[in-house]
């Protein structure tokens, strides 16, 4: 009987499973559970890899390079999954990461799931080229509060609603502004029946998107202490900054820096957000190789989607 003719997407598919289990070893069970698929349908695919020739005395693909170095890095950091794409331009980088992150979060999304998302470029990119997702009752947070200093399709409101359109899923916003004139006013807002209602929902949270700040990470901590004084010297913590998450940033390796004014700030509680079972990390380009070193260390993620220039920095960091 002829074969039947696989997509480019199933050739991938089946490669890394086959690679996962010939190579890395793991249970039919154990790869079922990482892809959410059932563990007959791994039977099948396993079955159809030989068929194919996909798998033959060895796994026979182009992407074995990638695999293989996606294997040390997820052992290095103890990471859930990882995803790294073939170099890419800086031109084309948010676009490239984001058609990647999208087929990500939409293989793993299942019915009831609640999404929590941060903001930037990246972010938007996954929106603008998230493919369609056809599950049940999903909904879309807002992981941190907006400022009008975002550029256009960058704020995190944004970009929620953008992913909601797509997902064809209900909207949980925050409407507040990220920076408040006091610690007092943060704690006013957040007793709001509003304010709780959507908290509650962010806390349930069984996914998060985020991107991670390096460079950049120094002048936003710059920008939001001095929207609320300007005169306040930040030099010292601006020299420990090494990269940010949703707006909480960490030394080199890992460890929260702490900085003034942090209580005007409302976004999701850093406890909160390391309670998300799956929190999905996307960064590329080998000058943020160190703030998302420090994000792995941190375990502000445990999923990565990166390109391979910079995910062989940080085999290396």
């Amino acid at each position: 009987m002829d074969k039947r003719a696989l997509t480019p997407k199933q050739v991938s598919e089946y490669t890394r499973i086959a690679y996962y289990y010939y190579k890395e070893g793991l249970t039919q069970g154990q790869i079922g559970e990482n892809l959410k698929m059932s563990r007959q349908r791994i039977n099948r695919i396993l079955y159809e890899c030989v068929e194919q020739g996909i798998v033959q005395i060895t796994i026979k693909n182009t992407d074995r390079d990638h695999l293989e170095l996606e294997g040390k890095i997820k052992k290095k950091y103890g990471l859930k999954d990882i995803r790294i794409i073939d170099n890419v331009g800086e031109e084309n980088i948010y676009r490239d990461l984001g058609i990647a992150a999208g087929e990500y979060l939409a293989s793993i999304i299942q019915n009831g799931d609640i999404i929590g998302l941060s903001r930037g470029r990246t972010m938007a990119a996954v929106a603008e080229y998230m493919p369609p997702v056809h599950k049940k009752d999903l909904f879309v947070a807002q992981l941190l509060g907006s400022r009008n200093e975002e550029q256009k399709n960058t704020a995190a409101a944004e970009i929620v609603h953008d992913m909601a359109k797509k997902l064809n899923a209900k909207k949980c916003m925050l409407f507040t502004p990220l920076v408040v004139s006091s610690a007092e006013l943060k704690k006013s807002l957040c007793k709001e029946p509003q304010f709780r209602e959507s908290y509650k929902l962010i806390k349930s949270c069984t996914i998060s998107m985020v991107s991670i700040g390096a460079e950049e990470a120094q002048n936003n901590i710059n920008r939001l202490i001095k929207n609320i004084n300007p005169d306040e010297n930040i030099a010292e913590v601006k020299q420990k900054v090494a990269g940010e998450v949703i707006t909480y940033f960490m030394d080199k390796d890992g460890q929260p820096v702490e900085y003034p004014y942090r209580d005007h700030l409302i976004m999701v509680e850093l406890n909160d957000y390391l309670r998300i079972p799956v929190r999905l990390g996307v960064a590329g380009l080998p000058v943020k190789a160190k703030a998302i070193h420090a994000a792995l260390r941190g375990k502000y993620i445990n999923i990565l989607i990166v390109d391979k220039k910079t995910a062989l920095i940080l085999e290396n960091l």
